[in-house]
């Protein structure tokens, strides 16, 4: 059979981090490599395609359709499968992805034949040979519905997380475009599913199950060895979560003779506790750590469940600043805040020289247990291509929704465009000065529109 995997666009309204952070779409290498040789897989990623949608399905004439998303991408993984069946009837659409993992409801839709819940690598080539067979008549495997099928929870098959290395020769074509803000021509490495630690706010462990399971490091290091990019994004929820995992990763490397630059997600209290093991991985490649710290204000940590305290938030800056590993922050921004706490963490951030940081406003993601009342949302809950973790959905207590915005801009350009952050800029390439030079401006202007937006509907 024909199989195409496709990435969709993001909606329009989508405030568009991919302008500067864009990366391979691993969900789908994976998939393609779970594909029985039999078959032709493609994998095609409309973020960056020129071609329109119309096109590319005339261009591949698949007989199966696979499409991957976010909340944010629900619109368009419905669009795409509506598209596909007007034109051919006969494809057979599948969706999947860790939104509906949580939420299939939403991804039930007539143009959709089959949605896949849980254990998607081991799944696939089942799903493809009872398609082969029956097409639509056959019964899929466990984990799979069809339009209108509900499942429970508990009747769900137990969680599997065995996958095949990715197949990343099917985004060839895509590959010298991916980048993660400075680290450019950056590929995707995963070698963990799930958090252990329980945050309120978190989607990361309602994706699992709130189970935690660790990749073989052998398994782990042989993709490794197996990618082509110097630069390398471990995209584990947490991967500073064992010491002796940590050091038996960076013993692999020396042993092995892997020499790569790492970007990965680390938690404050674990580059605290850790410097002499953080100075180890540094002189190993490690070049960045993306550092959830949500807050420095410690009422703010303990109503989170983070289980860090700000001063543990400061050294932990501190310790990658003495090492020379940059620190990306994210920060949720409360909607009890007014004017003066946006100032204060202004303040702050410009006070520990921190050079690039995230902003999410609150976002109440479905399936996380953390949840606000309707009549507090400023965004419904069906608009899902705004529940990007960078509007505003929830009514500020203390300001307008504009003025809301108007803060996070100006925050923004506080921290991001001090002299001595863009003098920093200047050692990077002149095509990640530009790309970030564009993308930064287009991010700024649909902030300027949402604000405006607001301050038109009051």
């Amino acid at each position: 059979m024909r199989i195409l995997l496709l990435r969709p666009r993001p909606e329009p309204e989508t405030i568009g981090l991919q302008h500067v952070m864009l990366v391979e779409p691993l969900e789908l290498e994976v998939l393609a490599a779970a594909t029985p040789a039999r078959d032709q897989v493609a994998v095609v990623d409309m973020v960056l395609e020129k071609r329109s949608l119309e096109q590319i399905l005339r261009r591949y004439r698949p007989q199966v359709l696979g499409v991957t998303g976010y909340i944010t991408n629900v619109p368009a993984m419905i669009r795409t499968c509506r598209v596909a069946k007007a034109i051919d009837g006969t494809i057979t659409t599948v969706a999947g992805g860790v939104h509906l993992e949580v939420r299939p409801d939403d991804l039930d839709h007539p143009s959709v034949d089959f949605r896949v819940l849980r254990n998607a690598a081991t799944v696939w080539p089942v799903l493809l040979e009872q398609i082969r067979q029956s097409g639509l008549d056959g019964e899929p495997p466990p984990g799979v519905l069809r339009p209108g099928e509900r499942c429970a929870p508990d009747a769900l098959p137990p969680f599997d997380f065995s996958t095949p290395l990715p197949d990343r020769s099917t985004t060839r074509s895509y590959r010298e475009r991916y980048f993660y803000i400075f680290h450019d021509k950056v590929a995707l490495l995963k070698s963990s599913y799930g958090c252990p630690y329980s945050c309120s706010f978190c989607f990361c462990r309602e994706i699992t199950g709130h189970r935690y399971h660790e990749r073989p490091l052998d398994e782990v290091f042989l993709e490794l060895q197996g990618i082509h990019e110097r630069e390398v994004y471990i995209v584990d929820d947490d991967f500073l979560v064992s010491v002796a995992r940590v050091e038996a990763f960076l013993d692999g490397l020396q042993s092995r003779d892997i020499h790569k630059h790492y970007l990965l997600y680390g938690r404050a209290d674990f580059i605290a506790r850790h410097p002499t093991l953080l100075e180890r991985f540094r002189d190993a490649g490690l070049r960045t750590v993306i550092v959830g710290f949500e807050s420095f204000d410690d009422e703010e940590l303990a109503g989170m469940a983070k289980g860090v305290d700000a001063a543990t938030n400061r050294e932990a800056v501190a310790v990658l600043q003495k090492l020379g590993v940059q620190c990306y922050a994210t920060i949720i921004l409360q909607p009890h805040w007014d004017a003066a706490a946006f100032k204060a963490l202004g303040d702050t951030l410009v006070e520990l020289g921190i050079r690039y940081v995230n902003l999410q406003p609150l976002t109440p993601l479905p399936g996380t247990g953390f949840s606000v009342p309707d009549d507090q949302l400023v965004i419904s809950r069906s608009d899902f291509a705004r529940w990007d973790l960078a509007h505003v959905t929830v009514r500020p207590e203390h300001m307008s929704v504009a003025a809301y915005y108007r803060q996070i801009i100006d925050t923004y350009t506080r921290v991001l465009y001090q002299p001595r952050v863009l003098a920093s800029y200047l050692r990077h390439p002149p095509r990640s000065l530009w790309r970030m030079a564009s993308g930064n401006t287009r991010v700024y202007r649909q902030y300027l529109h949402k604000m405006k937006e607001a301050e038109r509907h009051g």
